[in-house]
């Protein structure tokens, strides 16, 4: 039933609409207007002058081209290249241009009011929408600006005053000016001056602040009781100054106080907004006259209304929907009741006369919905009583039947609670025709749901807007997607439901559910007319017709949505409601014409000129001719040449991108500067001074083609080739495939290459921090090498069941000179370990032996590093033993004691794998007993086949096929209990997966064993040799490598770090599926945090070269320059250059490739030679790079107190890897050394700019020494640079940027060093994201110094400040609530995380501010840490950081 009844409205509201449509169009014949298709109007300009000398023909072919564009308008707007054209595309586009005029952008206008409004009193008609507020803050800004330059030469203070016609309009533009000037602003309204003293309160304002915003009547009492005088203001902006007519206090403030002024004192600017002069039925030409004699201004307006709705893409459709004639008033039984009970109360006297009228206007349901509100629990019901008390207590009538009063108030409450209401329906039995009628026009707005669409609904009276937002919030009455709200004044009426003031707050509260799309349906009065910062709306509805012009055009301008509709309900055969729409349209067409044919010099006319005329009375034009084809730059040419470049730069397919024209009056004529798109690779360029301002703007124009041509983004016949090459350049750093390569990778250290017999030997102690987690007692190894080796960090040996314990290297000073008998000891030792522990025999001479291994007879405790001759470790005695003996006799015929069975160390003939360590004589056991239970089985075969005996004589027999040999096998012989030990070599593996290293009880015989001379203290160390020299290798080959590219300097431990990759496959396989990843063991820490690291350093280092180097290129060039420093293909390149991929430790721990390499293996496995060969992606090579930049920072912050210097190494690794002539420094000084400051930040500051700096040293703590630095970095893009000649804060805030990420990657990186990559990445992805930013710039109040000239930004920054002010401000509430002693700074900082994303302005002004005091204070990281430390890192000392998530906008 209900969906039938959604349906039946639309169509029936369909059939109405056209309708009157079409009975509308006899009413309109008579005025001045053309239709436009589905019954909109399109005024009709006056005829534009006619072009001289264009023919017919070309006239014809004009239009063609017109009908082209507009049918293939989307497919024009849907790709970024749509002009990167060739040949004969490209000169019929250049000829079409000339055809049509360039379109003007509406920031012309803007600008070009702005300079008349610095020139002379103005009132600007501008349509809503239009930026009216923002020439306003402009405006402000440069009176501001020359008041602290008079300041500054002692003369009087003078303030700006902002007039309003509403209370509620002073909160709303306070907060506008707020978000806009970074100076002290205030608010003044009635009730301020009722709490406090006004003198007080005036002499405050103008002694404390810069500007105040008040309401017109609080300014006119404070010039009528001289707590203000007017030659104490020294600007007056009249927001809708419309209003200043008859006895305004507009009016009064003009005439009793400006008007009246000595003309030897200072009168103030004035500068008067409106949408339009004209807000009565009065001739246009005589309201115009009046307001503009009254406010001693002139009229400024544009001479193409059309631009700001091509700019917006706007179009409106404007039809009128007639509804059945309404019933005659009546009252509704429950009001005759109420009315005999309780009419003669006078406070309910507007109630009854509101009621009368509602049954016939809203319906019958409505009029006693009223009263059902009114009496209703939680409204005024409960308080009729007592207003009713307080009104006879008033009239002094208490004693005259007060009680009988109050008692008819009560009863009836009673009668109201008591009726019936029913409940509502479509039905002309309870609501009425207009009310039926609006329900259809909401119905079909609304169908689809489309929850982006936007509804006002104005209405005359507050009782209206609230019962028809009432009755759309009935179950029954609901209309799918729409959310209905009211919105109303601040005034208090006796009738009204609420029965108390509409605050400002309240106001807004609706206004936010109305933007944020809670609310999509306002019923609103005329408060929602003017003033009221409202989103754009889809559907604007007249309920009740406008009384005046002024209300037409601003309601009407509500609608300002791409296909918006505005909508008069109109009574069917009320000739009085056609009549008034019919007027307002005739008086908007007579005031537009009136306005068009104001002077020239009233008119603005932006940058749209007769080129041809000035260009023919100017002379002196320069025009450039390329060498290559001939082709031609001329001044007028110029303009299409850009006006292409323009229109191929890339852009959103709704929006089309423009130049702007910034022309300035200037001593000899004019200077024009052009600002290009964001998008541009340039941004702006100024032209010379000519006499006209149409000569200056191709002036500007043909500068920027110059520096466009010159930088090669126009090609030689001057076509647009920025967008062709942009893609090459993005794609810059991901040029690097993902495959896999095999490259050759270093096996041994280039220590080991450089032989022959020595002369003196360095030594290495390699020991243990605790030798008891071995599990038996232990002596250090010496390892002997040709050439010093540099001092290792420790690293762990794991030795299974949670034993282990740090292994060092450590070298002992001076080197030892050895002579021949002592150096064929050392031989003798070392091919002894390798032969009896690892079943290696070598075919070796000393002068073959890459190092040599000794004893030591200090043990692990020692310390090792205050030797004062190395000489002093060396066991000789047990050097000379070993050489004298190549292993231990033993017969079976000879008797032995006990004491030879223990702590001998002895080796299975037959099988290497097995090594026994001797325990004790077992006299309790023979031979040919079986072997106990728990013993561990011999791996060869015959042990495990059925029959064999498994006796102690046979388990020590590795090869039973070999028994037939022996002559006699002793059946007596002894048995000796031992250890066997584990073949296990990586001790560097955690959870290694074959046997633990721990040995393992056993029982032998010693008939096939042969005995070493090796020492088992000496021993027990060894068999830690093979991970201790692995990793000891691996660092030698990353040192190799740091020294090949200079940078030997690095620490080994971090050296080998930044080379190790210990994961199989691919970074992007890893990257996309981290659970299958395979990671190698016992490899130590791999490049990743280094590489993160790294990155970061990259990234500044070539970012502050570049803006160093390149001072004069624009923010794209940097970009540009930076990442063909910095992408993986340059560092991969020369990374390969380097041979940096052979030094690159990929492979872990293995059994056969750690032994020496060139000797002659006599006995014993030999390697396969498969491990000198790796596979590795490009993009793993090019991360090591970084992860080497890591190490080289980290290396010198250890080991360098001075800050200053701490990046040195790091720098010089750079330089080193990246090979660009763009970053040849060597050391941080070398930065600043490089730095010539332009001329633009060291002239002299003005009084505006040394305020400014004046007032962020007090509230940041910094003073810049060159406050014009500081004001660049302010300047947004959209800011003219010609107004102070600086340029925008974009090189700074690409300089900031970098420096902000190095302060929160060494912050986290020192913070937290155990966290991983992907956790470090994140948190500061948190950091330095715009969403974060963003409330920070806010925080801080730079969101107030910004400076630009867009109405854009200006509303998005005033909307985005009063988010961050809420959630800031229910921080901390919340902070109160928990009992905090001090809210205001004892809140939770983490509030940022439900804003929305911001204005990207504002997270760029913070970066900005950072680049411009790291230029200022000479290239001091100092001073971006500081900015960290106490602006950044309070919102991240929760530990709820690790929780933060946040995306990255930039």
């Amino acid at each position: 039933m209900m969906a039938a009844e959604h349906q039946e409205p639309s169509a029936s509201y369909a059939m109405e609409s056209n309708a009157l449509t079409n009975a509308d169009h006899s009413a309109d014949d008579a005025n001045d207007t053309d239709k436009e298709p589905g019954g909109g109007k399109r005024w009709a300009l006056n005829p534009e002058p006619k072009r001289r000398n264009i023919l017919n023909r070309k006239r014809a072919e004009q239009e063609a081209f017109n009908v082209w564009i507009e049918e293939n308008q989307e497919a024009l707007t849907s790709s970024v290249n749509k002009l990167v054209v060739d040949g004969d595309e490209f000169r019929t586009l250049m000829r079409d241009f000339k055809n049509e005029r360039i379109i003007a952008n509406p920031r012309d206008y803007q600008l070009e009011l702005f300079e008349l409004a610095k020139k002379q009193n103005t009132i600007a008609v501008l349509d809503t929408g239009s930026g009216k507020t923002l020439i306003a803050a402009l405006l402000l800004r440069w009176i501001i600006q020359n008041e602290l330059v008079d300041r500054a030469q002692e003369l009087p203070k003078r303030i700006s005053v902002f007039l309003v016609d509403k209370v509620a309009l002073v909160f709303q533009q306070h907060a506008v000016l707020e978000c806009n000037l970074d100076f002290p602003v205030e608010k003044l309204c009635g009730d301020d001056m009722l709490e406090n003293e006004p003198r007080e309160i005036w002499d405050r304002v103008i002694e404390n602040n810069m500007a105040v915003v008040c309401t017109a009547e609080v300014l006119n009492q404070g010039l009528h009781r001289s707590y203000i005088r007017m030659d104490q203001i020294n600007l007056l902006v009249f927001d809708e100054a419309h209003h200043t007519k008859k006895n305004h206090p507009y009016a009064r403030i003009i005439k009793d106080f400006y008007a009246e002024m000595d003309d030897s004192k200072p009168r103030p600017r004035i500068f008067g907004m409106t949408a339009s002069p004209v807000d009565a039925h009065v001739d246009p030409q005589i309201a115009v006259a009046e307001l503009e004699a009254l406010l001693h201004s002139r009229i400024a307006t544009i001479a193409d209304p059309v631009v700001f709705q091509h700019g917006s893409a706007r179009a409106r459709n404007e039809l009128s929907v007639e509804y059945p004639k309404k019933k005659k008033d009546w009252d509704t039984d429950l009001s005759r009741a109420l009315k005999q009970l309780v009419g003669d109360n006078g406070l309910l006297r507007k109630c009854f006369a509101f009621t009368s009228t509602a049954a016939a206007e809203l319906g019958p349901w409505c009029a006693d919905r009223y009263w059902q509100l009114l009496f209703g629990d939680g409204n005024a019901g409960f308080t009729l009583e007592s207003r009713t008390e307080r009104e006879l207590l008033r009239a002094a009538d208490y004693l005259k039947g007060a009680g009988v009063h109050v008692d008819k108030v009560r009863e009836a409450r009673k009668l109201v609670e008591e009726h019936d209401l029913g409940r509502p329906r479509l039905s002309a039995d309870l609501l009425s025709s207009k009310v039926i009628c609006l329900y259809k026009i909401l119905c079909d707005q609304f169908k689809g749901v489309n929850h982006n669409r936007r509804c006002i609904v104005f209405v005359r009276q507050r009782n209206v807007a609230s019962l028809l937002a009432d009755l759309l919030q009935q179950p029954e009455m609901r209309i799918p997607g729409l959310e209905p709200a009211a919105l109303m004044g601040g005034g208090r009426t006796e009738s009204s439901l609420d029965g108390a003031r509409v605050s400002y707050r309240d106001q807004v509260r609706t206004l936010v559910k109305f933007k944020n799309g809670d609310v999509n349906c306002l019923f609103a009065t005329s408060v929602a007319e003017e003033g009221l910062d409202i989103p754009d709306c889809n559907v604007v509805i007249r309920f009740d017709p406008s009384n005046t012009l002024i209300q037409y055009i601003q309601s009407r301008g509500r609608a300002r949505q791409e296909d918006s509709v505005y909508i008069h309900m109109l009574e069917k055969g009320n000739h009085e409601h056609r009549e008034k729409v019919a007027l307002m349209k005739q008086n908007e067409g007579a005031l537009r014409r009136f306005l068009e044919n104001l002077p020239e010099d009233r008119k603005l006319t932006g940058s749209t000129f007769n080129m041809d005329y000035f260009l023919r009375k100017e002379r002196n034009q320069r025009q450039y001719t390329v060498p290559e084809t001939g082709a031609k730059l001329n001044y007028k040419q110029s303009l299409l040449y850009l006006a292409a470049f323009v229109a191929s730069l890339p852009h959103p397919p709704e929006a089309v991108p423009t130049a702007s024209y910034v022309i300035t009056a200037v001593p000899g004529g004019f200077q024009c500067e052009v600002i290009l798109p964001g998008s541009s690779p340039i941004r702006s360029a100024t032209g010379r001074v000519h006499a006209s301002k149409a000569v200056a703007k191709c002036s500007a124009a043909y500068e920027m083609c110059l520096q466009l041509f010159k930088n090669k983004y126009l090609d030689e016949h001057l076509r647009p080739v920025f967008t062709k090459q942009l893609p090459a350049m993005r794609s810059a750093r991901l040029a690097l495939s993902s495959k896999q390569t095999q490259y050759d990778m270093r096996i041994k250290p280039e220590i080991w290459s450089r032989l022959g017999e020595p002369q003196e030997l360095y030594v290495t102690v390699l020991t243990l921090e605790n030798p008891a987690a071995l599990g038996r007692p232990s002596t250090p190894l010496l390892l002997l090498t040709r050439e010093p080796i540099h001092k290792m960090a420790p690293f762990p040996l794991f030795f299974g069941n949670g034993s282990s314990t740090p292994a060092a290297c450590i070298p002992v000073r001076g080197c030892l000179s050895v002579d021949e008998a002592q150096l064929q000891g050392l031989t003798a030792f070392t091919l002894t370990v390798f032969k009896d522990v690892f079943s290696k025999e070598y075919d070796a001479t000393a002068a073959q032996l890459p190092y040599f291994l000794a004893p030591s007879r200090l043990h692990h405790d020692h310390d090792f590093r205050s030797l004062p001759d190395p000489s002093a470790v060396i066991d000789w005695a047990t050097v000379q033993l070993v050489r004298q003996n190549e292993h231990i006799a033993y017969r079976l015929d000879e008797p032995h004691d006990d004491d030879f069975f223990r702590d001998k160390f002895v080796a299975d003939c037959y099988d290497g794998a097995r090594k026994f360590f001797l325990k004790r004589r077992r006299a309790d056991m023979k031979p040919t007993d079986l072997v106990p239970a728990g013993v561990v089985a011999p791996s060869h075969r015959a042990w495990s086949k059925a029959g064999n005996e498994r006796s102690v004589l046979n388990w020590s027999f590795a090869s039973w096929s070999k028994l037939s040999t022996y002559r006699t096998l002793q059946q007596d012989q002894p048995v000796v209990e031992a250890e066997l030990l584990p073949v296990r070599r990586n001790l560097l593996d955690d959870k290694p997966a074959d046997r633990p290293f721990a040995p393992e009880t056993c029982f032998i015989v010693l008939e096939p064993m042969r005995i070493s001379p090796l020492p088992v203290r000496v021993v027990a160390m060894i068999y830690t040799l093979p991970s201790i020299l692995h990793r000891l290798e691996a660092s030698l080959i990353a040192m190799d490598a740091c020294k090949k590219i200079g940078l030997a300097e690095i620490r080994p431990d971090l050296a080998l770090e930044a080379f190790t990759k210990d994961g199989d496959g691919t970074d992007e396989a890893q990257e996309r599926d981290a659970e299958k990843a395979v990671t190698k063991a016992g490899m130590g820490n791999n490049y990743e945090r280094l590489e993160f690291l790294g990155d970061c350093i990259l990234k500044m280092a070539t970012t502050i070269s570049v803006v160093t180097l390149l001072p004069e290129k624009a923010e794209l060039d940097y970009h540009v320059e930076r990442m063909l420093m910095i992408c993986n293909r340059n560092l991969f390149n020369n990374a390969l250059e380097l041979h940096l991929e052979e030094h690159i430790r990929s492979m872990a721990f293995d059994r056969r490739s750690w032994y020496p390499q060139g000797l002659t293996l006599k006995r014993g496995k030999r390697a396969d030679g498969s491990a000198s060969k790796h596979v590795l992606a490009d993009k793993t090579i090019a991360d090591v790079c970084e992860a080497l930049i890591g190490a080289a920072y980290l290396t010198g912050r250890d080991r360098s107190g001075d800050p200053a210097t701490r990046f040195d190494l790091a720098i010089r690794a750079v330089t080193y890897l990246v090979r660009n002539s763009h970053h040849p420094m060597t050391s941080w000084s070398q930065y600043y050394a490089a730095y010539s400051a332009p001329s633009w930040a060291t002239a002299p500051a003005t009084p505006p700019q040394l305020d400014m700096a004046d007032r962020f040293a007090a509230r940041l703590g910094y003073r810049f020494r060159h406050p014009r630095l500081l004001r660049s970095a302010f300047q947004h893009p959209s800011y003219p640079t010609m107004y102070e000649r600086l340029p925008s804060y974009q090189c700074l805030e690409f300089l900031g940027d970098a420096l902000l990420d190095m302060a929160c990657v060494e912050f986290l990186f020192d913070a937290y060093p155990g966290a991983d990559p992907e956790w470090l990445t994140e948190h500061k992805m948190a950091m330095v994201s715009n969403q974060f930013l963003g409330c920070l710039a806010v925080y801080l109040g730079f969101h107030r110094a910004m400076q630009h000239v867009s109405p854009q930004v200006q509303r998005q920054i005033v909307d985005y400040a009063a988010e961050v002010e809420d959630a800031l401000q229910a921080a901390r509430e919340d902070a109160g609530r928990k009992g905090s002693a001090d809210p205001e700074k004892d809140f939770a900082r983490d509030f940022w995380v439900v804003l929305s994303q911001p204005p990207k302005c504002l997270p760029d002004v913070v970066e900005a501010y950072i680049g411009a005091v790291f230029v200022d204070s000479g290239y001091d990281f100092g001073r971006v840490r500081e900015f960290l430390e106490k602006h950044v890192l309070p919102f991240f000392g929760d530990p709820r950081l690790s929780s933060v998530r946040c995306e990255c906008t930039g």
